[in-house]
C-alpha cells in the first residue's frame, strides 16, 4: 500500500502542472501582429473590429499578447469611454430681439447697439427711414462674451400665443464687434409638431466650437408669433472624446410578438449609444430598446422614448442617438409602444455606437508581438500593467508609451478554438468501471466461498 501513495502523488503533480501550463498561440483562433522600430517600453493600440466578432468572453478575457519567442507578456485593456473628461454645466445666454416691420425696411434699417465698457451687450434698437406699422422680430443677438468655453450647441425655449405647429430654418452667425459676422450654422431646423397625442420639439442648434463675443440667430417672418424665452449654451467635454464607430444591424420580427424586432450583433461590441433608422421618411414611434447577453437571458431596458424621421416643408428632422450605460450584450430588441399601428412591412434598422478598447502591453522580449484572441477555454488574467499606468503622468507617458498599428488578421488555431471540444469516448472511465465491477464480482465470489466453507453442511 505504501508503494502506491508516491505514484498517486506523482500523477497528481503531473496533472496539476499540465493544467497550469500557459496557453500557446495555437490555442487561439485568430491573431494579428504589431511591430515598431521605436522600441518603447509600453505599446498601445485600439482593438480592431475582428476582436469583438470572435472573442468568446464578453470581458475580452480570452486575449493574450505573445512576443517573438512565444512568451506571454503582461497587458491591460481599458475603455476610453469612461475617460471622456468632465462636461461643463449648460449655461443660460442673455439675448436681445431685433425688430423689423417689412422686408424693404429691413434692407434700409440700421441697428443701434449699446454695450458697457467691457463689451457686454446692454440693449439693441433698430431704426429705419420709415416708421409706423407693427413690427416683428427678425433676429436675436446673443451675448456670449461671459462664456469661458465656446458652445457646441444652443437649446432654445419659446412660446406661442396659439401654440402653433411649425418647421422653420434659421442661420447662426458669430462676431466680435457686432458689424462683421461669420457663418456658424446654415439652415438649422427648428420644429414644434403634434401628432396622435405626441409632441415633437426640435430646439437644438449644433455649432462648431468657435469662440466669439456675440452670436446672432436669424428669425424668419414665419416665426413672427413665436417668442424666444430662453437660450441655453451646451459645451463639449474638456477632453476630446474618441471617435464613435457605428454598427448597423438588420432585424427580424419576433414570431410570437409582432411589436418586437430582434437583432443579433454577432459579437460583443462595447456599445453605449444607439439610433433607430426608419426605412422611410415621416415615421415616428415610441419605442423601448433592450439588450441581453443571451437570447434566452435577462433583458435589460436601455432606452424608452420617441424615435422619428420626418420631412416637412423641405426640412429633415431625425431623432438624436440615445445614450446608455456601456454594455457588451450581443442580442437586442426594439419594441414598438404604439399599439394602434406597430411596425409596417419594411422594418427599421438599429445602429449601435461603440468605441474600441485600448490594448496596452509591456514590450518584453523581441518583436514582432502577436495579439491572439478567441479561446473558449481561456480565463481572465490579472495584470500589473494597470498599476504601472496609474503611476504615469501625461508627460512620462509621451516618452514611454508607443502607439502602434495592428496588421491584418490571420489564423492561428482556427475556428475550432471558439467551440468546446467534443467529449472523447471515455475509455479510461469505462475500464475503471469494468475493474470496479470485476472487483465487486470477485469479492462476492470470495464471500460465497467462505460462507460455503463455514456452513454446517460442509462439515
Amino acid at each position: 500500500m505504501k508503494s502506491v501513495a508516491p505514484g498517486l502523488i506523482f500523477l497528481a503533480i503531473v496533472a496539476h502542472t499540465a493544467s497550469a501550463q500557459a496557453p500557446t498561440l495555437d490555442d487561439f483562433a485568430l491573431g494579428f501582429s504589431v511591430r515598431d522600430e521605436k522600441r518603447g517600453g509600453v505599446w498601445e493600440l485600439n482593438l480592431p473590429e475582428a476582436v469583438y466578432r470572435k472573442a468568446v468572453r464578453t470581458d475580452l478575457g480570452d486575449i493574450r499578447v505573445f512576443n517573438n519567442a512565444g512568451e506571454i507578456v503582461p497587458h491591460v485593456l481599458r475603455h476610453p469611454g469612461s475617460k471622456r473628461g468632465q462636461v461643463p454645466q449648460p449655461l443660460p445666454v442673455p439675448f436681445y430681439p431685433l425688430i423689423t416691420r417689412n422686408e424693404q425696411e429691413r434692407q434700409r434699417q440700421s441697428t443701434r447697439i449699446t454695450t458697457d465698457e467691457e463689451g457686454t451687450l446692454i440693449d439693441t434698437v433698430r431704426t429705419a427711414a420709415s416708421s409706423g406699422g407693427p413690427g416683428y422680430t427678425s433676429a436675436y443677438v446673443l451675448d456670449t462674451s461671459e462664456l469661458e468655453n465656446p458652445p457646441v450647441s444652443l437649446e432654445l425655449t419659446w412660446k406661442s400665443p396659439r401654440d402653433l405647429d411649425f418647421v422653420a430654418s434659421v442661420d447662426v452667425v458669430a462676431g466680435d464687434d457686432l458689424s462683421r459676422w461669420s457663418t456658424l450654422a446654415q439652415s438649422a431646423t427648428l420644429a414644434h409638431l403634434r401628432s396622435d397625442g405626441k409632441l415633437l420639439i426640435h430646439n437644438k442648434i449644433d455649432l462648431p466650437p468657435l469662440k466669439a463675443r456675440y452670436l446672432r440667430i436669424s428669425w424668419p417672418e414665419t416665426l413672427s408669433e413665436i417668442v424666444l424665452t430662453d437660450v441655453t449654451a451646451n459645451f463639449r467635454a474638456l477632453a476630446k472624446p474618441p471617435p464613435v464607430h457605428w454598427l448597423e444591424l438588420s432585424g427580424r420580427r419576433n414570431v410570437e410578438d409582432e411589436d418586437v424586432i430582434e437583432f443579433d450583433s454577432q459579437g460583443h461590441w462595447p456599445a453605449d449609444r444607439a439610433r433607430l433608422n426608419f426605412p422611410s421618411s415621416n415615421s415616428a414611434a415610441r419605442v423601448r430598446i433592450s439588450s441581453a447577453s443571451e437570447r434566452d437571458g435577462e433583458w435589460r431596458t436601455r432606452h424608452s422614448g420617441l424615435s422619428y424621421s420626418i420631412v416637412r416643408e423641405g426640412k429633415s428632422l431625425t431623432s438624436e442617438p440615445v445614450s446608455f450605460t456601456l454594455t457588451s450584450d450581443r442580442y437586442w430588441q426594439v419594441r414598438s409602444l404604439n399599439r394602434d399601428h406597430p411596425w409596417g412591412s419594411e422594418l427599421p434598422t438599429l445602429s449601435l455606437g461603440w468605441i474600441p478598447h485600448v490594448l496596452t502591453f509591456v514590450a518584453e522580449g523581441d518583436p514582432p508581438y502577436t495579439v491572439a484572441f478567441g479561446n473558449v477555454a481561456a480565463a481572465a488574467t490579472e495584470s500589473p500593467v494597470s498599476t504601472l499606468l496609474e503611476g504615469i503622468d501625461s508627460d512620462q507617458a509621451r516618452g514611454l508609451i508607443v502607439a502602434v498599428t495592428p496588421s491584418a488578421i490571420f489564423e492561428l488555431g482556427g475556428e475550432s478554438r471558439l467551440r468546446h471540444p467534443e467529449e472523447p469516448f471515455p475509455i479510461k472511465t469505462l475500464l475503471l468501471w469494468v475493474v470496479l465491477l470485476g472487483g465487486v464480482v470477485m469479492l462476492a465470489w470470495i464471500v460465497r466461498s467462505l460462507y460455503r466453507q463455514m456452513s454446517p453442511r460442509s462439515r
